[in-house]
């Protein structure tokens, strides 16, 4: 590696730290509990934390069926899938006028 290219390396790094530190100062007083805060917002606090405290026990409670998918039928289902067929992708200037360029045979990369 060049020592231009090091010293770009190392700016950037410093910059990057910078800039974490002075986010991460600003943010300081954002998720600091005020000692100032009126017992009307604790309050609300409180509520908020019994209803998530509701709604997970509620869900602990839920309990699934899952030999469905151990059922004989279920595992002698059949997929009825087709493949996908390899289509040209694209044009080698996307930007060029609808005439200008021919599609260019490249393979689609998903898995299906």
């Amino acid at each position: 590696m060049g020592k231009s290219v090091q010293n770009i390396a190392v700016l950037l790094g410093i910059a990057t730290l910078a800039v974490a530190g002075y986010y991460l100062y600003t943010q300081q007083g954002a998720t600091i509990l005020q000692s100032g805060t009126d017992d009307a917002q604790l309050e609300a606090m409180l509520a908020n934390t019994a209803d998530f405290i509701e709604h997970r026990r509620e869900l602990d409670r839920i309990a699934l069926d899952l030999s469905l998918f151990e059922d004989q039928h279920f595992t002698s289902l059949r997929s009825f899938n087709t493949p996908v067929l390899e289509q040209p992708v694209g044009r080698q200037n996307p930007f060029a006028p609808a005439n200008a360029s021919v599609a260019r045979p490249r393979t689609n990369t998903a898995t299906p």
